[in-house]
C-alpha cells in the first residue's frame, strides 16, 4: 500500500476513566471490590471532522468511556488480561477504530512490596482483510 491509499492514524485519548470493579482472582477482591483506572487511545481518520466540525464525523469520547465502563462494572472476571482485552473488542465491535490501546490499573492491596497499582497495557487493531 502506497502512503498516498494508507488511511489517516490520528488518536483519540481518554485518560484516568474510574471505575469500582469486582474482578480478581481472589475472594477479596470479587467480594469488596477495587478501584481501577483505564487510559484508552484509539486511531482514527478524524478528517472530516476536522472538515466539519461535526460530531457524526469524528469518534465521541463518551462511546470510548461507556464501552470501557460497559465491560469494568459487568461481570467478575478474574484476569486484568481478560478484563482489557474485553474492553478493546466492544470499543472496536462499537466504534469505527482503526485500533485501540487499552492501559488497565488495578489499585490491589496485599500485593507483596504494596506496590501502588499494578496493571498491564495491550493494544489490538482491526483484522485486514
Amino acid at each position: 500500500m502506497t502512503d498516498s491509499n494508507r488511511p489517516r492514524r490520528d488518536r483519540i485519548e481518554v485518560h484516568g476513566l474510574k471505575f469500582l470493579g469486582y474482578h480478581g482472582v481472589y475472594d477479596n477482591e470479587r467480594r469488596d471490590g477495587n478501584q481501577f483506572r483505564v487510559d484508552v487511545e484509539v486511531e482514527v481518520d478524524t478528517s472530516q471532522a476536522g472538515s466539519s466540525d461535526a460530531l457524526p464525523d469524528t469518534v465521541d469520547y463518551r462511546g470510548i468511556a461507556q464501552a470501557v465502563l460497559d465491560v469494568g462494572q459487568g461481570p467478575s472476571q478474574h484476569l486484568i488480561e481478560s478484563l482489557a482485552d474485553d474492553m478493546a473488542s466492544l470499543i472496536l465491535e462499537r466504534l469505527p477504530v482503526y485500533a485501540v490501546e487499552i492501559k488497565l490499573r488495578k489499585y490491589a492491596q496485599g500485593v507483596p512490596g504494596e506496590p501502588e497499582w499494578v496493571g498491564l497495557t495491550i493494544r489490538r487493531q482491526r483484522e485486514t482483510t
